[in-house]
């Protein structure tokens, strides 16, 4: 059973996640290493003035604003660069812990009762694998409770005779249910 709702087979949404997320991160580093050098061509390139004394003191004065200014362009590019990749991470966990608190919802509702129904989940998450062996674990575990509740009926049924007989069909439906239930150990 695949784990997506209304689909045939694995869309190869890993495939793509993974390149999406590779360029957007190729994107936004190189987007923050073009503002970073048009921000410093901007600044190192303007006119000098005519005249030695004018373009001695230009330069003087350059050098007295260049280690402020290159040390806030550069901060300014580690928080573009970390708000890039934290924007990339928070995807990432998204589409990885929201299967799994589906999967924690849905157990919840087992073992409170309810009859649980296959879990599927949405389009483009990252854990196709779990999601299917939690689906196959479920349907085994609903398999086994009918067998359980089968056994039991049987010997209920058979209980209506007299009680040497279901004494005997007691014994051997608890036998026939240990043996059920030792796989679950």
């Amino acid at each position: 059973m695949s784990p997506w709702r209304g689909s045939g087979g694995d869309p190869a949404a890993g495939h793509a996640f993974w390149g999406q997320f590779l360029l957007f991160w190729l994107a936004s580093s190189g987007l923050g290493t073009l503002l970073l050098f048009l921000f410093h061509y901007l600044y190192l390139t303007p006119p000098l003035p005519d005249g030695y004394a004018a373009v001695y003191y230009a330069l003087r004065h350059l050098a007295d604003t260049m280690l402020p200014v290159v040390t806030l362009s550069l901060l300014a590019y580690v928080l573009f660069l970390s708000g890039a990749a934290a924007w990339l991470c928070i995807n990432l966990l998204h589409k990885i812990a929201g299967p799994i608190f589906g999967l924690e919802k849905v157990l919840r509702t087992y073992l409170n009762g309810t009859s649980v129904r296959p879990f599927f989940m949405r389009h483009g998450d990252l854990v196709p694998e779990l999601v299917s062996a939690f689906n196959r674990f479920m349907g085994r575990l609903r398999e086994d409770r009918r067998r359980w509740l089968g056994v039991l009926e049987n010997a209920d049924r058979l209980c209506l005779q007299d009680r040497e007989t279901c004494r005997a069909e007691m014994e051997k439906a608890l036998a026939e249910l240990e043996t059920l239930l030792s796989r679950y150990r």
